[in-house]
């Protein structure tokens, strides 16, 4: 089993658009193998996906709504293989506070290559729902990208 935990700030847009989406592409080609979860830093508990980043993923063909937000759970990104960031504020945060994890902490949008100046992925928390729709682009094209190095 591959365990891939994914980081964002409130754990309500984006890293549980990226949990839902690799579990959903991962079970489409039949990958069995994946335990993918999300967490945020901020601390946000039991709070459910906004409604736009809900929407996107279902226009997309799955569903996120059961989604609860979740604080960071040491003993579970101890246990993960990969732990994917959206910004490298997250990643440094992960790894301030979690540094035996630091190997294994890297961004979504460079592992894994080399961080570039594209390599965070923004925040559309407030924003309409074609920024919410450009993230998801964003965020699916490093899933599709991934997906098969896992």
């Amino acid at each position: 089993m591959i365990r891939v935990v994914f980081i964002c700030t409130g754990n309500i847009c984006r890293s549980p658009t990226a949990e839902g989406l690799l579990r959903y592409k991962g079970l489409k080609k039949g990958r069995d193998d994946l335990i993918v979860s999300s967490m945020g830093i901020s601390g946000l508990e039991n709070v459910p996906a906004t409604p736009f980043a809900q929407t996107v993923c279902r226009e997309h063909g799955f569903d996120i709504s059961p989604h609860r937000s979740r604080p960071l759970m040491g003993e579970e990104l101890r246990t993960a293989d990969l732990i994917l960031c959206m910004e490298p504020v997250h990643r440094e945060f992960l790894k301030t506070f979690f540094p035996w994890d630091k190997d294994k902490i890297f961004l979504l949008g460079a592992w894994p290559e080399k961080e570039t100046r594209k390599s965070p992925i923004q925040d559309p928390m407030g924003g309409p729902l074609e920024i919410y729709q450009r993230i998801y682009g964003i965020i699916e094209t490093h899933i599709d990208r991934i997906l098969p190095l896992l």
